[in-house]
């Protein structure tokens, strides 16, 4: 019983993200606008999910290159 609450504090190590996974959020972070609002008197920011969605598929990386595939599909979404 012991041994299965000390795996339960076990704190999961997570990894560093990839390279192009940080070019994406850095692409979204600065192309695509978020909007702000007061909640409960604290500044929130927030964005709408599925424009994001429908900037990553006119961004760069939903268009193939010669011999690859692309990152971003409709399909894949």
């Amino acid at each position: 019983m012991a041994e299965w609450r000390r795996h339960r504090k076990q704190i999961q190590e997570v990894g560093e993200p990839f390279k192009e996974e940080k070019t994406v959020a850095k692409h979204l972070h600065f192309i695509y606008p978020t909007k702000s609002t007061n909640m409960m008197s604290h500044r929130v920011h927030y964005f709408i999910a599925s424009k994001a969605v429908d900037c990553l598929l006119d961004s760069k990386w939903a268009k193939a290159k010669k011999g690859e595939e692309a990152l971003f599909t409709f399909e894949s979404l």
